[in-house]
């Protein structure tokens, strides 16, 4: 009986800290914006790196255009699994088991190439001269923690650091604030 009371009242001290977790952790809302382009269907395919990328709308007036950067994407015929918008918003591309064409030629740090068969690629809408928003590091860090639990990840990499001299980014990307985010 000692025993079961205790645990009670150990079920009892802990459930306010529990509680606080739960309500500090951000739910990941993902909005289906589904691409016919930038991707090879896939299925049964390993998964074990997220590669974050920075990307705007060049051709447009306005840098920050969903609409404008996937236009771009079209005409390149790339794509990622998610871009997130200024606001913070996740759009789903491409479902995750697809093989989104994101990484180009690159290389993970255990040597591996073709970098897009086994990962995932989230696009954060910034520009050269701007810096994610607050929105889009909760975003971002809020969708990498769903995949984490969903998925065995090793690698959460920058596109610089997974194609070092071809690419720079994600630009203005402050790691420390994502990976405190991310634990």
């Amino acid at each position: 009986m000692k025993g079961k009371i205790f645990l009670f009242g150990l079920f009892l001290l802990m459930l306010p800290m529990f509680l606080a977790y739960q309500k500090n952790e951000q739910k990941v809302k993902i909005v289906d914006k589904k691409v016919g382009w930038g991707f090879k269907k896939a299925s049964n395919r390993s998964i074990d790196a997220i590669i974050i990328h920075s990307t705007f709308n060049a051709s447009g007036t306005d840098s920050f255009s969903v609409e404008g950067v996937l236009e771009q994407f079209k005409s390149y015929g790339v794509s990622s699994h998610y871009l997130i918008d200024r606001e913070g918003t996740v759009f789903r591309l491409v479902d995750e088991k697809n093989i989104a064409h994101h990484a180009g030629a690159s290389s993970l740090p255990d040597g591996r190439v073709n970098v897009n068969s086994t990962s995932i690629g989230i696009e954060i809408i910034t520009t050269l001269y701007t810096s994610p928003t607050e929105q889009q590091y909760n975003s971002a860090a809020a969708l990498v923690k769903d995949i984490k639990r969903r998925r065995a990840i090793k690698y959460i990499k920058g596109h610089n650091e997974i194609a070092p001299g071809r690419k720079t980014d994600p630009w203005n990307f402050n790691w420390d604030k994502f990976n405190l985010l991310t634990q």
